[in-house]
């Protein structure tokens, strides 16, 4: 088997996958980079098939794999995320106006949506703080992670609350108003952070 990082030919314990792959994350923490990419004869190696790397013998096989620095990755998660924030208002006002017509089992599978998305963007904080080694927050010049953090709980609490109390009018009222509008505030957030975690220009 021959496996590489980024071009260059890695010594690996055993012709596996998961032996490449070892060798390779050890290689690219060695750098300050983590791998993003995993081919194998040309094939993508990704999902379901990476999460459970094969230690069958791949002898006589290539397995290609590329790094990036975790700033850059980070940043394109935390654009995206911010993207996904922007089109967050205006399916949280859509969700109330079902709730207003009286369509609640497509308001609640809008929710169950939204929902996701929320959990998205906080995981995206989270795992680039452990890429990153270092909380995020240190990134956002306006220090307002923490705050955006504590105002998204308490909201996503509320919204918890009035969901089990069949409360549907005040559901409507925190997806219009609150949560709306708090999806605004993290697309800002997510933005600067970005911009934060951009290299100084070289002088």
């Amino acid at each position: 088997m021959k496996a590489t990082l980024d071009g260059q030919d890695l010594a690996v314990d055993q012709p596996s996958l998961a032996s490449a792959i070892e060798a390779a994350a050890a290689r690219a923490r060695e750098r300050g980079r983590i791998v993003i990419e995993i081919y194998v004869d040309g094939q993508q190696i990704e999902g379901a098939a990476l999460d459970e790397a094969s230690q069958e013998s791949l002898e006589g096989r290539r397995v290609e794999m590329t790094s990036t620095d975790p700033a850059s990755l980070v940043r394109v998660t935390l654009f995206d995320a911010a993207d996904a924030m922007d089109h967050a208002k205006d399916e949280h006002a859509s969700c109330a106006e079902m709730i207003h017509r009286g369509e609640v089992t497509s308001a609640m599978g809008a929710l169950a949506q939204l929902l996701g998305t929320w959990q998205a963007v906080r995981e995206a904080i989270i795992q680039g703080g452990q890429a990153m080694g270092e909380p995020l927050g240190r990134f956002d010049a306006s220090n307002s992670l923490e705050e955006r953090s504590e105002a998204l709980s308490k909201q996503l609490e509320a919204l918890k609350r009035a969901v089990a109390d069949d409360d549907l009018s005040a559901v409507a009222d925190l997806l219009e108003e609150d949560l709306c509008t708090e999806a605004g505030h993290w697309a800002d957030t997510l933005r600067r952070i970005a911009e934060g975690m951009r290299p100084e220009p070289a002088s």
